[in-house]
């Protein structure tokens, strides 16, 4: 077997294991900050904060989230991230 045969990764990529690799890490961020995955950002909104500038700050932070989610898997794919869906996140 040649270095290169080694180095390959062990799934193939594709859509089923980027999916799989994708929902792997949104459920263990979900559980890491004992988020309900079927709610909405109602969660993470203080309790008793019901203004216009919390929501602006939530919504601001969830698109941030949203860009750096994209940034991330762009990394990760550049990097030969193998796709496998018990893969820690950095």
């Amino acid at each position: 077997m040649t270095v290169r045969e080694e180095a390959k990764p062990t799934k193939r990529f594709g859509k089923s294991a980027a999916l799989a690799a994708l929902d792997a890490r949104a459920a263990r961020i979900a559980a890491e900050q004992k988020f309900d995955r079927s709610n909405g950002t109602s969660q993470l909104r203080p309790p008793g904060a019901r203004d216009e500038i919390t929501d602006e700050i939530i919504n601001r932070a969830v698109e941030y989230g949203r860009m750096r989610a994209f940034e991330q898997f762009a990394e990760a794919i550049e990097e030969g991230f193998r796709f496998e869906p018990n893969q820690e996140s950095t």
